[in-house]
């Protein structure tokens, strides 16, 4: 039984974990101190979650899935590319206003939680794009 691991495989695989970071970082992120206060964007956790449920059903599913299934790797980059960019919307009068005028201890931890849950959702994205062109499956 010898299989293959082929680079659309590692790249789905990168794209799921980087998705699952960018959704936990996310996670984090709503219940600091200054973030807390806008609460959890449903977009966000309706988009993301879909994305990873997606992934995990494209990678259980194996080989001899149904022909269905060949719309799980394109359904999940666009759906984090949404949810990043809908993350990105809700947080970026509070990135500035950091940035500018709360800049403290506090503040700036809190602030690394968000861009790294941006960075992670929307990389997990570019990542599943390049993923389309990749064969996944030997």
């Amino acid at each position: 039984m010898n299989k293959k691991i082929r680079a659309g495989m590692v790249t789905t695989c990168i794209t799921l974990i980087l998705g699952i970071v960018g959704f936990i970082a996310y996670l984090v992120n709503t219940n600091t101190a200054y973030f807390s206060n806008l609460g959890k964007n449903p977009v966000v956790l309706c988009t993301v979650c879909i994305a990873i449920v997606a992934l995990i059903c494209y990678l259980v599913l194996g080989k001899e899935s149904p022909s269905w299934t060949d719309i799980l790797p394109v359904i999940a980059p666009a759906l984090l590319i949404i949810g990043g960019i809908t993350l990105l919307n809700t947080r970026i009068n509070g990135i500035a206003a950091i940035m500018t005028f709360t800049n403290n201890a506090q503040t700036m931890s809190d602030l690394s939680s968000a861009v790294v849950a941006i960075a992670a959702i929307i990389f997990a994205g570019v990542v599943g794009i390049v993923n389309a062109y990749l064969e996944v499956r030997s």
